[in-house]
């Protein structure tokens, strides 16, 4: 498994290839985003790309958004999605691209499940986010 960072100039060229693992991660983001707003942030520098690859056939991918915060420099992770990005190779690889990248956390907004599978990165609940329509 290797986990590759598509650069903004390839997204389009790639999307084909990532687009049905970022549409499932998608499933559950109550139109906070869609797939086409997703496509579009990523073609346009916005968020960062990134393709998990296993006997040269995709086989996940995620898409991320870096934030500078007080103490931090986050990779907020929009939508993840597929056959073995939680497993220790994939994630080390992936949390260093995170740090090439600038990152110094990584974080997600996901649904108690997501939780539970993200404990095999590492990642621990920090807080549960609610909301209502204005």
């Amino acid at each position: 498994m290797k986990v590759d960072y598509v650069p903004t100039s390839f997204v389009q060229q790639q999307w084909h290839l990532v687009a049905d693992h970022l549409a499932a991660a998608l499933e559950h983001a109550h139109g906070d985003v869609t797939l086409d707003q997703l496509r579009a942030d990523l073609g346009n520098n916005r968020a960062a790309l990134y393709k998990w690859v296993e006997d040269g056939q995709v086989v996940g991918a995620a898409a991320v958004v870096f934030q500078n915060q007080r103490n931090a420099r986050v990779a907020f992770v929009v939508a993840i999605g597929g056959r073995g990005v939680f497993s220790r190779t994939a994630r080390d690889q992936f949390f260093e691209l995170l740090r090439r990248a600038g990152a110094t956390k990584m974080a997600g907004a996901m649904r108690d499940s997501m939780v539970r599978l993200s404990t095999r990165m590492g990642l621990k609940k920090k807080y549960t986010i609610a909301e209502v329509d204005l």
